[in-house]
């Protein structure tokens, strides 16, 4: 049946309002997989960061298989290709070094490095710490070590230009492994202010996991809330309600872009295959990456693999013509251009 001729002209609108949407949206990486290439590092490079100098890379690494083992950073040279563990000085004693999430915030000409760290050999324990350090000269200079009760299981961070901090807590309590397999909805979103301490600025969630800050507003990936929520920021640092921004199952890493509220988001295709692959690197677990507009909430995919190329995808990073992904456990980082 002949469709009426109004109907005819709004599909013809609707069709035009699409194509000019789409125009207007930058144009979606190209991903050549036959072309990654599998960068050696150590165990479990969790955290990218890219620096002032785009050439260089910071990559934290932690073999989360052994967890009481310790970890390192890794200053990596794009150009080059040059691989170095940065030593790093001045630390109490009597520290453990186990990186987990990394942030960097520079101030002035010097670059400050923060570092969620596992203080206890086990990864269910409420001790943990953000460790300050200055980034400089080849090396990694201790500033300070931040310590307080409401850093009871942190796992991504954010740091603001005047030092103000952002925790994602996966668990309120980080001993409990009731929470996890329940997934009760008591994880937290904590904040620091130097000066006046840390508070709790949202709870309730299940398992927050990545978490980008701006002026305005925080970002945070939840897990097993399987979204990517958006709060506004007061200027005090509190946070009003959330609303979702993206809704996706397991999400992990969430990292900028070089365009301005673009974000990149791993999603994990099986907790049960991402299990699998932590206790036995031979188990593959799928993963796709998503560029997220925050502000539209609109998303595409921009790489898919069932863990033949990389398992257990934690980070997505574009850095020059490259993009990086980190991964959780395994020794490399896989690099592919993009077109």
């Amino acid at each position: 049946m002949p469709r009426p001729r109004h109907a005819k002209l709004a599909v013809c609108l609707l069709a035009s309002f699409m194509q000019q949407a789409t125009a207007s949206e930058p144009s979606i990486p190209h991903i050549n997989k036959s072309m990654c290439d599998k960068i050696p590092t150590g165990p479990g490079p969790h955290s990218l960061l890219t620096r002032s100098n785009p050439s260089k890379m910071l990559i934290s690494s932690h073999d989360r298989r052994h967890f009481e083992r310790q970890g390192n950073i890794y200053e990596y040279k794009i150009d080059s290709g040059k691989m170095n563990v940065l030593p790093r000085t001045g630390e109490p004693s009597q520290l453990e070094f186990r990186p987990h999430h990394m942030a960097v915030q520079e101030v002035g000409s010097t670059e400050f490095l923060y570092v969620i760290n596992h203080d206890d050999k086990s990864p269910n324990s409420n001790n943990h710490s953000i460790l300050v350090y200055t980034a400089g000269d080849g090396k990694l200079t201790f500033r300070e070590q931040l310590k307080d009760p409401l850093l009871s299981s942190p796992n991504h961070l954010a740091v603001m230009p005047n030092g103000e901090i952002y925790v994602s807590n996966d668990r309120r309590n980080g001993g409990s492994h009731l929470e996890l397999l329940l997934r009760q909805k008591k994880a937290t979103i904590v904040h620091y202010k130097p000066g006046a301490g840390w508070r709790i600025v949202a709870e309730g969630l299940t398992f927050p996991n990545g978490i980008q800050a701006t002026t305005s507003q925080v970002f945070v990936s939840t897990t097993f809330g399987n979204s990517i929520l958006a709060y506004p920021r007061e200027p005090d640092g509190t946070l009003g309600a959330a609303k979702t921004v993206l809704s996706q199952p397991l999400l992990d890493g969430l990292n900028s872009t070089k365009k301005a509220g673009y974000y990149t988001v791993v999603s994990h295709g099986s907790l049960l295959d991402f299990m699998r692959h932590q206790r036995n690197g031979r188990h593959a677990s799928p993963a796709s990456v998503y560029e997220v507009n925050v502000a539209s909430g609109k998303s595409r995919i921009i790489f898919k693999d069932n863990g033949e190329l990389i398992s257990g995808i934690s980070a997505a990073v574009y850095s020059g013509d490259s993009i990086f992904f980190g991964q959780s456990f395994e020794p490399f980082l896989l690099r592919c251009p993009y077109m």
